[in-house]
């Protein structure tokens, strides 16, 4: 992938990682741009579609239609999770731990603050916090991990397999 930050992505994505819709680039409702991410300074904001017009961002991202979600990543459609090996990532060995939005990964080996089915004795690819895709779902198609946020029980996390 050449542009592993997606600073040239114009493709029409308008759906984040969480599965939400995209607000408009040129409205300030739910969420206000503050001034900066308007559509005059970065022609690239069109409709609701994902992008990263700074490029300060990592990958592309956009505001939520959803009024109790300031901002959230989208995933780039080159490289969503798996860019090696097998197509849902549960051969990833890695030490990964940090989720798409930059959220910690929970151990495997406690139960707090979310609990979970995978206990690491019978999944021994679960070690420390690294992100996993432990029962090869094609519902979690890529890595992952609970999160130690009280509020976010898991998310997705980049493959750094990515190129």
């Amino acid at each position: 992938m050449a542009d592993p930050d997606a600073t040239d992505f114009r493709g029409n994505l308008s759906v984040t990682q969480s599965g939400k819709t995209c607000q408009r680039w040129d409205v300030d409702f739910p969420h206000s741009r503050r001034g900066y991410y308007l559509p005059e300074k970065f022609p690239e904001l069109a409709e609701n579609y994902c992008r990263n017009p700074n490029g300060n961002w990592g990958t592309m991202w956009c505001y939520p239609t959803d009024p109790n979600t300031p901002w959230d990543y989208c995933i780039h459609p080159a490289c969503p999770f798996v860019c090696v090996g097998n197509s849902t990532g549960s051969d990833y060995r890695g030490n990964e731990s940090v989720t798409i939005s930059g959220k910690t990964c929970q151990r495997w080996d406690v139960d707090f603050p979310h609990r979970h089915d995978y206990p690491p004795e019978e999944y021994p690819e679960l070690v420390d916090n690294y992100c996993r895709n432990p029962d090869e779902s094609e519902d979690e198609p890529g890595l992952w991990c609970y999160t130690t946020d009280n509020n976010t029980r898991w998310e997705y996390c980049f493959n750094p397999a990515c190129p």
